[in-house]
């Protein structure tokens, strides 16, 4: 009678804190379309460039990792038609993968849960152009996104390997900060952080979108033995092998998906990943 009071009792309590997010889950929802929205029509009108150059589309990749958020990468790719035409690869892990959402995306299916390094690597290896834009299915871009402009700098700077965007958080509206701690162990940086190359200013760890040179980018893959937590983990291990800058005009939009109950669960099972990090960085 007891267990059954306290199943009873656990049934109650999650059905209460899910009536409780319900109305924030909502306001979240309109609150994230409604800049999204907002920021999309005023980048056209600030952003009046040339139509995308012809060449673009043949220096250039868009890769990216999903997992169990089919709309969330459709609207990725819904975005990156606004400032792109080319190859997007999209790796996804999900137990049904997503279909293409146009001629020009390719979907790579993987085995269920193999985790973002995995889906990182395999969608970089089927990059064939000079270029890789690197990004998380949750990103969002505008006519803020210059990615011709990028291309067009690390064509100018062959001592830099990658540019990263300025990454701004929604709902909360703040840039995602870079320079943040690279592991202990991680080797001394090929450039000081903060030294200026061209205009733009060195970064140790910048945010998870940049374009980078494919080729330097694939002499650093992604650790496959960790399942999530890889962000820290990639710039440490990039530290004195590949040279970071961030360029403030380069912008993009982070709307995550905090309400996905299903997502969520996975994304927050890192404790294997955290036991291991520490053990490879002690």
């Amino acid at each position: 009678m007891s267990r059954l009071s306290a199943r009873v009792r656990a049934a109650v309590h999650d059905s209460s804190h899910s009536a409780l997010k319900a109305p924030i889950r909502f306001a979240h929802r309109v609150v994230v379309q409604a800049q999204l929205a907002g920021v999309t029509a005023v980048d056209a009108v600030r952003y009046r460039r040339d139509a995308e150059p012809e060449w673009l589309a043949d220096q250039l990749t868009i890769c990216a990792k999903t997992f169990l958020r089919p709309a969330t990468a459709r609207r990725l790719v819904t975005s990156s038609r606004r400032v792109f035409s080319g190859r997007i690869v999209i790796a996804d892990d999900s137990p049904d993968p997503m279909s293409s959402p146009d001629d020009h995306t390719v979907i790579v299916p993987l085995p269920f849960n193999s985790g973002v390094p995995t889906g990182r690597n395999a969608a970089l290896a089927r990059v064939e152009t000079p270029y890789t834009l690197v990004t998380d299915d949750d990103a969002v871009f505008t006519k803020a996104t210059d990615l011709a402009g990028v291309v067009g700098y690390l064509d100018a700077n062959p001592d830099v390997d990658a540019v990263c965007a300025r990454l701004i958080e929604l709902p909360r509206w703040y840039a995602v900060g870079s320079d943040g701690a690279l592991f202990a162990g991680a080797v001394t940086p090929l450039r000081a952080a903060g030294e200026v190359i061209d205009g733009l200013r060195v970064v140790l760890k910048g945010p998870q979108v940049y374009v980078g040179r494919t080729a330097a980018l694939r002499t650093v893959p992604y650790d496959e033995r960790i399942r999530m937590v890889e962000h820290r983990d990639f710039f440490s291990m990039a530290s004195g092998r590949l040279v970071f800058v961030e360029d403030p005009g380069f912008v993009a939009f982070h709307a995550r998906t905090p309400f996905n109950r299903t997502y969520t669960s996975y994304r927050n099972d890192v404790s294997a990943d955290l036991r291991y990090v520490a053990v490879k960085w002690s």
